[in-house]
């Protein structure tokens, strides 16, 4: 679900647009391997692992994690759009990873019974759920001590992306990310979550030009379906005009980018 309420056109192109990039999605965006590995150090000694995946798209995140911890762990991979799924299913299967169950549905109704899992999870996700339905519905079918692990970019580390820093008005569309603030007030609403940590994750980039964009065409991020047809194309030539003002190797652009993982405890 769209965070903000009233805004069908927002949630229309947002489905539109998840529907059209699922099958280049994977090839598209960049799987960030710090997380899974923190993640998997967490659940690793648990004997049998019941997992879920909010928001999961291709399973990119997904599939490494159970690559990191093995069939002991079955993962529940919950996305609204059904042709992504469709392309988790391809995915894994090529991979022959079988201990999953794809489920379609939004992230403020899962179909899963109260109390069933070890680990919730959502990586560059929550900024398309109502958060506070998606904390409610996270603390329902965890486990008493189950955890929920909340990978995001906030707004500040937005700004600081290649994106925000050089590509016209991208920081400034992208408003429904979080400052951590906001996050941790959502947190302390529910009386049965607890944060137990806040793990900051660098990743250094390095792309071509031309790479970029054919990631920005591609509109590899969601941000980009906010741009009207005229605009996206006026921003894009900006964008490029920036890069080339910036950077003197266009084959080795660099810069850093700044994730953040929110560790949550159920306690019930």
């Amino acid at each position: 679900m769209e965070k903000h309420s009233g805004k069908m056109s927002i949630l229309d192109k947002m489905h539109d647009h998840f529907l059209h990039i699922a099958p280049r999605y994977g090839k598209l965006r960049t799987t960030d391997i710090g997380p899974i590995t923190f993640i998997a150090n967490k659940i690793r000694d648990l004997q049998h692992i019941q997992a879920a995946d909010i928001g999961c798209g291709t399973g990119r995140y997904g599939l490494k994690l159970i690559e990191h911890v093995g069939e002991k762990c079955h993962l529940f991979c919950v996305d609204n759009n059904m042709e992504m799924l469709t392309h988790l299913r391809k995915y894994f299967l090529e991979h022959h990873v079988t201990n999953f169950t794809p489920i379609r549905s939004d992230s403020h109704k899962i179909p899963l019974q109260t109390d069933l899992l070890d680990c919730v999870m959502s990586f560059n996700a929550i900024h398309h759920f109502s958060l506070s339905n998606f904390l409610r519905e996270s603390s329902r079918i965890l486990k008493n001590n189950g955890k929920l692990f909340v990978y995001t970019r906030l707004r500040d580390q937005n700004a600081k992306t290649i994106w925000g820093m050089h590509f016209p008005s991208f920081a400034k569309k992208e408003n429904r990310l979080y400052e951590l603030e906001e996050l941790k007030s959502a947190f302390e609403k529910d009386p049965n979550l607890n944060i137990n940590s806040v793990k900051l994750f660098e990743h250094h980039r390095v792309f071509p030009l031309e790479r970029l964009v054919e990631q920005a065409k591609n509109h590899h991020y969601s941000t980009f379906r906010l741009y009207k047809k005229n605009e996206f194309k006026e921003a894009l030539h900006k964008f490029v005009q920036n890069i080339l003002n910036h950077y003197d190797d266009l084959d080795k652009i660099t810069w850093k980018d700044q994730n953040t993982l929110l560790v949550i405890e159920n306690n019930q």
